[in-house]
């Protein structure tokens, strides 16, 4: 478990290298701390992220160099990233701290016509372990940047959710197969998921 919460917070250190995380990564590091599902990584949860990105893990080769290093980067990264100074993360506040990826969809949707080509470039684009399905952090991945492609929707963990009941709903599953991913994009399917989105942001201004 220790390696494997070490794996995902160093894949996210792609962010210390000037590079972007893909969708499905930003994905994996958000769900593996946001340990309550509360819809934000309150400071201990960012603050465990960057001690598996930054601390040995055996406590006792932790210099005082490392623990420096490492708080300072906790606290300029949350002064940073942290827009509305409520001391933790939201999901588009994260994104932009650990440098995601240029939605990929928009290269597509904004096309004339989404074409069987296109439909297979999204599936190779999300499809990390390559089963050709669109599941679990993959399926968060599309489904945020779906959410990311419509300005006037909030980009967080609330709307991503609330898109994936939606498209559940729409599909009877929640595993995409190119099918399934050529219905989510074509024109009225995405109007219908950005009106409920959309009623769903003014009832929660109201």
């Amino acid at each position: 478990k220790q390696w494997y919460q070490r794996r995902v917070a160093i894949t996210a250190g792609k962010k210390l290298r000037n590079k972007k995380l893909t969708s499905t990564e930003f994905m994996q590091v958000w769900f593996h701390y946001d340990k309550d599902r509360s819809g934000f990584l309150e400071y201990t949860e960012f603050s465990q992220f960057m001690k598996d990105l930054f601390l040995k893990k055996n406590p006792t080769d932790i210099s005082a160099e490392q623990v420096e290093k490492y708080t300072a980067e906790v606290i300029h990264i949350m002064d940073t990233y942290d827009e509305n100074r409520d001391g933790r993360f939201e999901m588009n506040e994260l994104a932009k701290a650990l440098k995601i990826e240029d939605n990929y969809l928009n290269k597509i949707i904004n096309k004339k016509s989404i074409k069987d080509k296109h439909i297979q470039s999204i599936l190779k684009h999300y499809d990390s372990n390559e089963d050709r399905i669109l599941n679990g952090f993959e399926l968060k991945a599309f489904v945020g940047d779906l959410v990311r492609s419509t300005p006037d929707i909030p980009y967080s963990y609330a709307m991503v959710e609330r898109a994936c009941r939606y498209i559940e709903e729409m599909l009877g599953d929640n595993n995409l197969d190119t099918d399934a991913i050529k219905l989510i994009l074509a024109l009225d399917s995405r109007q219908m998921l950005h009106r409920r989105l959309s009623e769903h942001t003014q009832k929660a201004s109201a």
